[in-house]
């Protein structure tokens, strides 16, 4: 059992016994009643620590970690954890292809003898895309499976869910599967690092191609599930919209659990027939919006609003699902269209596609959507290959080399890079080509340059 856990509940006899020893003294002081929060360790700094290498720039501080095992070199088979959906549902199916992409490239890496020396292996844990299994399932791989660090654990509760656990035990919990701008907080939570495009700074971009293509400003309406993610795009649109020349109409929201077509909201939103939408929709609520949208535009002729869509609507799965409705939607991407016909011969998406298919990958199959698995795996090995060229390979030189990191993943867009600076810039993925999609070809067409005006973002919200 992991150290931290007898400490957390010998912490709870503790607090029962004085909780007993003083009842009815605090029940009426405000000051006095527990209220279940818990102020983050502030374990996080520029302090140079030793962590068994020679890392230049920030340096986490294991001062605070439960043992010395954060400083002890890895030897021979280095173990990577992670926890994605397996089964299920819906969740299951979506993210299926991202398995096989992430074991795929560290098999690719093994062979290839990129960390000589070391034999990487990857353990996936199924957590059902439930954030109440995603702890116990970490806990397994800490426990039983003795993993080193983790990687592109799939949703932002589910990394909630094992973020302090994982800082507290000193784990790197590299490129959450997630935006959620909390996961740039270095300063409280040094040891997890945030993979995904942060959900506001994709809404700045947005809004930076609204206003050119509105000089003269216009509406916007705003769609999003009623939950923290959706609350991202509503309060950055909100809170800048105005800068932008634009006023808000009107915001619907739907449950997060609600898989009906969102007609009285596309009803409300129609109504104002603004000039722009930004939507934020959950998983198979993307199909279902796009559609219950090309009905209300064929109800209101000639309304044909520009529609900005989440980037995490843009799996081809949910795409296909939608059909016609999906075309003309605008989302952003890092990474290149590896199912477009045009990127067949690229050398990196070539010897991605054939690597793939060597292990058993169907030649039809999802490459959009495993590439994400191989390309968290390229960048974790990319960490850790720069973790060790510091000197020994430890779980502090791994944290260390990730936030000090510039690389360009092989399947990702000329111009755009990896880049971390410490705790001057926790965001890793800051640069992105703002993209339209056609239906009728299932590609994307590039609007402008790519966007790198919000690279080195340091605000934590």
């Amino acid at each position: 059992m992991l150290k931290t856990k007898w400490l957390r509940l010998l912490a709870l006899l503790l607090s029962l016994t004085l909780v007993a020893a003083a009842c009815g003294d605090d029940e009426d002081d405000p000051e006095a009643a527990d209220d279940g929060t818990e102020e983050p360790a502030d374990d996080g700094g520029e302090e140079p620590a030793d962590d068994g290498g020679e890392s230049e720039g920030w340096t986490v501080d294991t001062g605070d970690c439960p043992d010395e095992s954060v400083d002890e070199p890895i030897e021979g088979t280095i173990k990577i954890g992670t926890t994605m959906a397996l089964s299920g549902g819906p969740a299951a199916a979506a993210f299926a292809p991202v398995k096989p992409g992430l074991e795929n490239y560290i098999a690719y890496a093994n062979e290839n003898e990129l960390l000589p020396g070391y034999e990487i292996e990857v353990v996936i844990e199924d957590d059902q895309y439930n954030a109440t299994l995603t702890t116990p399932a970490v806990e397994k791989l800490l426990d039983e499976d003795q993993v080193n660090l983790f990687t592109a654990i799939i949703g932002t509760p589910n990394n909630l869910a094992v973020r302090d656990l994982l800082n507290e035990e000193c784990y790197p919990q590299l490129f959450t599967s997630s935006g959620a701008p909390a996961f740039g907080d270095v300063e409280n939570y040094p040891w997890t690092m945030i993979g995904l495009a942060p959900y506001n700074t994709e809404t700045l971009v947005y809004l930076a191609d609204m206003q050119e293509q509105f000089p003269d400003g216009g509406t916007v309406a705003v769609h999003a599930v009623a939950s923290e993610f959706g609350d991202y795009y509503v309060d950055t649109v909100e809170a800048n919209a105005e800068d932008a020349g634009f006023e808000v109409t009107t915001v619907q929201r739907i449950e997060a659990a609600d898989s009906n077509p969102p007609s009285a909201q596309l009803t409300e939103i129609a109504a104002d027939t603004p000039d722009v939408i930004v939507a934020a929709p959950l998983g198979a609520q993307c199909p279902t919006f796009l559609k219950e949208l090309a009905n209300q535009k064929a109800a209101n002729p000639g309304w044909e609003p520009r529609l900005y869509i989440t980037s995490t609507c843009a799996s081809p799965i949910l795409l296909l699902l939608a059909g016609e409705a999906a075309d003309g939607l605008i989302t952003i991407s890092a990474a290149m269209d590896v199912a477009d016909p045009a990127n067949a011969e690229n050398p990196a998406v070539k010897e991605y596609k054939d690597f793939m298919v060597s292990k058993g990958f169907a030649a039809d199959g999802d490459f959009a959507t495993a590439a994400a698995g191989w390309t968290g795996g390229e960048v974790t090995v990319a960490v850790l290959k720069a973790a060790l060229e510091s000197g020994e390979l430890t779980r502090a030189s791994i944290i260390n080399a990730a936030r000090n990191l510039d690389y360009h993943p092989s399947l990702f867009r000329e111009g755009i890079n990896i880049v971390t600076d410490g705790d001057e810039d926790g965001f890793p993925l800051e640069s992105f080509q703002v993209l339209q999609f056609d239906a009728a070809t299932k590609t994307y067409t590039e609007i402008g340059e790519v966007n790198s005006e919000y690279e080195g973002q340091t605000e934590v919200e």
